[in-house]
C-alpha cells in the first residue's frame, strides 16, 4: 500500500487500535504504521487522551441520566455483534455474546455519551483528534462551492445547514465539508484554510451550550450555540491570530 493508503487504513482502527480491541496481528501492523508516521501517531496521541478524559470523569458521568436515544443505539449495536457474519475473522466470532458483555458496550457508549454532554474539555478532544485526522487524509487545496456543499450535506445525510462561504477579507478558505463521528452520532464537518492554518467547524443540532473557549490535545476550541444548535470552531494552539477570520464564521455560521 502507499503511504497514503497506510494512513486511510489507520484511521480506520485507531479507535479499536488505543482500546486493543484489534487482532494482535492488526495491533502490530498499526504500531509498525503509528511508529513510522508523526501525523498518524499524533492522532493516536488525541485518540487516547480523550479516552484518558473519559476515565477520569468515569465515576461521576455513570451516575448521570442518559440521553435520549442512546439506550436505543446500544440494544441495536449489541444485536449486530450478535450476528458477525462468517467473514469476520475467527478470533472475533469466539468472542461470547453474554448479557453482561452488552451491559459493559452500554456503560461505555454512556460514559462517552454523556461525557460529551456535560463537560466541553471532552467534546474539544474528540472534535480536535477528527479535525487532526481530516486534514491529514482528506484535504484539498482548492477552494470549494459552499452552495455545492449544502446541497451535497442536504443531499447525501439530510442535513440542512448553511455553509460560511469563503471570505477573502477575513483570510478564509473553504476547502471541503465532510460527513463526521461524534459521541451521538454523525455530524456536519466544515473545512477551511485560514492565513494557511488547517480551521474546522463543527455543528451539532438538538444541543445547547454555554459560550467557551477550550484548549485539548494541542488545539483550540471556541464553543457557542444559536437557535439550538452547537457550533464548534477548531485550530491548532499555536496557530496566529484568528480573530477576524472566527468572528466572520461565528457570525455566518447558521
Amino acid at each position: 500500500m502507499s503511504m497514503m493508503s497506510d494512513c486511510r487504513w489507520t484511521a480506520e482502527r485507531l479507535t479499536a487500535y488505543v482500546d486493543r480491541l484489534l487482532s494482535p496481528e492488526e495491533q502490530q501492523d498499526v504500531d509498525r504504521h503509528v511508529s513510522a508516521c508523526p501525523p498518524c501517531r499524533d492522532a493516536a496521541a488525541a485518540e487516547s487522551g480523550g479516552r484518558a478524559v473519559l476515565r477520569e470523569r468515569a465515576e461521576a458521568l455513570t451516575a448521570e441520566p442518559l440521553p435520549p436515544g442512546l439506550r436505543t443505539r446500544c440494544e441495536a449495536l449489541a444485536r449486530e455483534h450478535t450476528r458477525l457474519p462468517d467473514a469476520v475473522p475467527a478470533w472475533r466470532r469466539l468472542m461470547p455474546v453474554s448479557l453482561t458483555a452488552v451491559f459493559v458496550l452500554f456503560a461505555a457508549i454512556a460514559v462517552l455519551s454523556v461525557a460529551t454532554y456535560r463537560f466541553d474539555t471532552v467534546l474539544a478532544a474528540q472534535v480536535a483528534a477528527d479535525h487532526a485526522k481530516c486534514f491529514r487524509l482528506f484535504a484539498g487545496g482548492e477552494e470549494a462551492d459552499a452552495r455545492r456543499l449544502e446541497q451535497m450535506l442536504a443531499d447525501e445525510y439530510g442535513w440542512d445547514v448553511h455553509v460560511p462561504p469563503s471570505s477573502p477579507a477575513d483570510g478564509v478558505q473553504l476547502i471541503g465539508a465532510r460527513r463526521c463521528l461524534y459521541a451521538d452520532g454523525p455530524i456536519p464537518h466544515v473545512m477551511y484554510l485560514v492565513d494557511g492554518q488547517n480551521v474546522s467547524l463543527y455543528m451539532l443540532d438538538d444541543v445547547t451550550r454555554d459560550a467557551a473557549t477550550v484548549e485539548a490535545l494541542g488545539h483550540r476550541s471556541r464553543i457557542w450555540s444559536r437557535e439550538g444548535r452547537t457550533y464548534v470552531l477548531v485550530s491548532h494552539a499555536s496557530a496566529g491570530d484568528l480573530t477576524a477570520a472566527a468572528r466572520y464564521l461565528m457570525q455566518e455560521a447558521q
